[in-house]
This record gives C-alpha cells, structure tokens and sequence, in this order.
C-alpha cells in the first residue's frame, strides 16, 4: 500500500449503475459543512463528474466506473460506500462510512 490508496472504497451495485448512466465517472471529495454554533467538519461527497486537474486526483477504476479521489480523503485510512439513494430519476450519490466499531 503506497502513502495513499489507504482508503478502503466499495461502490454498490445501485451506485455503479446510476454512475454508468450519467457517464461512468465519479468524484469523490471532501466537502466543508458549517455547524450553527461554528466549527466545520469535512464530509465525504460524491458527484457524478471528472474534476478539474484530474491528473492530480488518485484514480481508480471501480467495476468499471472511473473514481476520481482527494488526494487528502485518500490519505486518511477508513472506509467509504458510495451508494445511490432516490427513487427512480430522483436518485443521487451519497457516501456512507462503513467502518465498523471496535
């Protein structure tokens, strides 16, 4: 395992369908989220798209979907779920975190 690809990522059947629709490429970043009271917290988002400068992103390729990954969420070590949510052409990504606690 290099200093990155320390991120342990599975995209669902539903996830990898939806993106295959819309392209068959994904982002995955980490967004800023403001609490009321201050503070931010840093969440991982999903998004059917090729980012800008992608040749500085890590690539992955996922079944057959293209996945786009922040260097600095790849970094950190986990585990993330990208799954599709939504009922028909409702749906859209979300990322889950699915490590267990020990």
């Amino acid at each position: 395992m290099s200093a990155y690809d320390r991120l342990r990522l599975t995209v669902d059947s539903g996830a990898i369908d939806w993106i295959q629709r819309h392209g068959g490429v994904v982002t995955l970043r980490q967004s800023p989220r403001h609490g009321c009271c201050g503070g931010t917290a840093m969440l991982p988002v999903a998004e059917a798209r090729t980012p800008e400068m992608a040749q500085e992103w890590i690539v992955r390729d996922i079944h057959g979907v293209t996945v786009y990954i922040d260097r600095e969420l790849d970094a950190h070590a986990g585990s993330l779920t990208i799954r599709a949510e939504g009922f028909r052409h409702w749906q859209r990504l979300f990322v889950e975190n699915t490590r267990t606690q020990t």
